[in-house]
């Protein structure tokens, strides 16, 4: 028991040193474990933050280069409008090289202006606005800009200022074979619509377009049944081939050389009505604006096998600018010639009164509600009238007589030391004038003048000794009326004259 104890003591005392050190290396492994977990989620953490800085700085980029991309595209459409800006040319619509022989299709294909930009009505009106303008492919609006119907691309002659409409039926084109009237036919196809046409025909001052048909052995007109004939633009047929229709007949048929009688066979009216197998030709120009455009071509008889007919249209050309001769008629005439704000106008109507009507300018010529009639408008002339007189002796013959009393002179159109009525507008005037002879023993006559010409006179014999005029007259502004002393002497007479209605038209 003893030795045990000695023994376990010595052990013990070993264990009590070496205990310190085992706890020491213990807790220096346990530190170092320590330190290197705290080094692993470090540099676990820095990585994760460099991937998401990583991340972040490639949206950036992405971000940068998208705002890049829309900057570019903002100064691409800066420098576009200030290109566009520059060719319009304070609102003159953009020109384009005019090839002859370029299809319609292609026209139609092209996409008008923008709407903010100011088109003109008319070629015209282009050119009024910018004379520099050339000749070329225009796009114009005939119906007012903003309404009705979009733009329309024509060609501009910059020297003449007309309007020309293209088409698809320029060229030369042949007729099919067949018999009965009209069994052929042709559609014309504008590069407009209908209602810009007429809006386009409505302010000029003209318009026209040529036919040329070429014909062998096929006749427009045989035994009295027509077998060709064009229609207008409302569908009506029509069967003249040149000029305008100056016949009361639906039917009035011509051509060029029947109205200038130069015709192959004098006996008709056209050439191709003579039905020979010869190569003939009919050529025109129709002038009559409100039946333009041609919309359909039809012919018939040419079911021969050597019958050939060709036919050419050229294009729609208007020129010019409606002027109205006085006062306008009806709101019509107003748009005609610029008008555009609706409201009450007085215009001349019927039996030369003035009307009150209104004008619905979101309204065009042809439209239901452009013109509502209001009633008759007084217009009251400045009254002008007089009555003069004299009662001196005056003996000299062949002179205007002057006067010395003024008892009236309203409008102050009469003078007195040339005894000269002035008439102050143009109208219907009265006068009277009464006189007697100085004595009884001479004869004596006076002579009513209208510019030194003797319109009447009044003639006192030995045994009357006055005379008297009542007059009335139609005069022009400007006309003189005077009473001449043809024979004998005076010393007392009275002159009057008023005006009875202005001509206000």
């Amino acid at each position: 028991m003893a030795e045990r104890q000695k023994l376990i003591l010595p052990v013990v005392g070993l264990l009590i040193l070496i205990l310190p050190l085992v706890i020491v290396a213990f807790t220096s492994n346990d530190n170092e474990i320590k330190d290197i977990e705290r080094s692993s989620t470090s540099h676990k953490f820095q990585e994760e933050l460099w991937i998401k800085f990583k991340h972040f700085e490639r949206k950036m980029e992405s971000e940068v280069t998208k705002l890049k991309t829309k900057v570019e595209l903002l100064e691409s459409k800066i420098l576009e409008q200030a290109e566009l800006l520059k060719e319009c040319k304070t609102c003159s619509p953009i020109t384009e090289t005019f090839d002859n022989d370029m299809p319609v299709d292609h026209v139609k294909n092209v996409r008008p202006l923008a709407k903010s930009i100011l088109q003109p009505k008319t070629c015209l009106e282009a050119l009024t606005s910018d004379p520099s303008l050339e000749s070329g492919m225009y796009w114009i609006d005939p119906d007012g800009q903003g309404r009705g119907d979009n733009p329309i691309y024509v060609y501009c002659n910059m020297t003449s200022g007309s309007s020309s409409i293209l088409h698809d039926s320029e060229n030369s084109t042949a007729v099919d074979h067949c018999f009965d009237p009209g069994c052929y036919s042709r559609q014309i196809k504008y590069n407009a619509t209908l209602r810009q046409i007429t809006m386009l025909a409505e302010l000029s001052n003209e318009c026209h377009q040529s036919i040329k048909v070429d014909c062998f052995d096929a006749a427009f007109e045989f035994n009295g049944i027509a077998y060709a004939w064009w229609n207008d633009r409302n569908g009506d047929p029509r069967y003249f081939w040149s000029g305008t229709n100056n016949n009361s007949s639906a039917h009035y048929h011509s051509c060029q050389c029947g109205l200038e009688g130069s015709c192959v066979d004098k006996s008709l009216l056209c050439n191709c009505d003579s039905d020979l197998a010869v190569e003939l030709s009919d050529n025109g120009v129709i002038t009559d604006k409100d039946l333009l455009p041609i919309t359909k071509l039809n012919f018939g008889r040419t079911i021969a096998p050597t019958s050939i007919s060709t036919h050419e249209i050229g294009r729609l050309e208007c020129s010019g600018k409606v002027v109205l001769n006085g006062m306008p008629t009806s709101c019509q005439d107003l748009w005609r010639v610029g008008y555009v704000l609706s409201g009450l106008y007085s215009i001349k109507g019927s039996s030369n009164k003035v009307e009150t009507v209104y004008c619905d300018f979101s309204k065009l010529p042809g439209d239901e509600g452009l013109q509502a009639w209001i009633g008759y408008a007084d217009v009251k002339s400045e009254p002008v009238y007089f009555n003069v007189g004299r009662n001196t002796s005056f003996r000299y013959s062949s002179t205007a007589m002057p006067f010395e009393q003024e008892i009236l002179n309203v409008g102050n159109a009469f003078d007195l030391p040339s005894g000269t009525f002035v008439a102050p507008c143009n109208g219907t005037y009265f006068f009277a004038f009464a006189s007697f002879a100085e004595n009884s023993y001479s004869s004596f006559y006076f002579s009513l003048m209208l510019n030194n010409v003797q319109i009447t006179s009044c003639y006192s014999s030995y045994t009357l000794y006055y005379c008297h005029i009542v007059y009335t007259l139609k005069l022009s502004s400007g006309d003189q009326v005077q009473m001449f002393l043809q024979q004998g002497s005076t010393n007392n007479a009275i002159f009057t004259g008023a005006l009875l209605a202005e001509d206000i038209f």
